[in-house]
């Protein structure tokens, strides 16, 4: 009587279904922690998203700032900048306001080199998230792997 199967009230072995609600356990368990792990995932990403947002303010404000310095005040002050060279090295204004111009670019590109470097160093914190979810995926490979066993 050891090996025989345990026939329920209607008249079906239950072995066959102890395995396959095994296995329908041992599926469900899985889809389970994997969802719990996406979530995971996701708020660690959220979470990184918001550090590296904290920390890329400073260099967006500066490229902001850069920006309406360029766009806003440039025109009126090497307006001025350049009739004044124009006026002091007796050249003709268009030449001093192309001199100047070009100077005002060179400016701007140099604050802009600086910030962009700034906003790229911001974003380190990813590199957490990326870490993390590199495990996560081990972790499902081997639990896959080994479900079988």
């Amino acid at each position: 009587m050891a090996h025989q199967a345990v026939v329920n009230s209607n008249g079906i072995a239950s072995a066959s279904q102890d395995r396959s609600n095994g296995l329908m356990g041992d599926v469900g368990s899985f889809g389970s922690d994997l969802a719990t792990l996406a979530s995971l995932q996701s708020k660690l990403a959220a979470a990184d998203a918001k550090e590296s947002l904290q920390r890329a303010t400073p260099a967006i404000a500066g490229l902001a700032v850069a920006t309406l310095l360029a766009c806003a005040g440039t025109v009126a002050i090497l307006g001025g900048l350049g009739l004044w060279i124009a006026d002091a090295f007796s050249i003709k204004p268009y030449a001093a306001l192309m001199l100047t111009g070009l100077g005002a670019l060179v400016l701007v590109a140099i604050l802009a080199a600086v910030c962009v470097r700034l906003l790229g160093s911001s974003f380190t914190t990813f590199r957490r998230s990326a870490e993390e979810l590199e495990r996560n995926i081990a972790w499902i490979k081997t639990t896959l792997t080994h479900s079988g066993r």
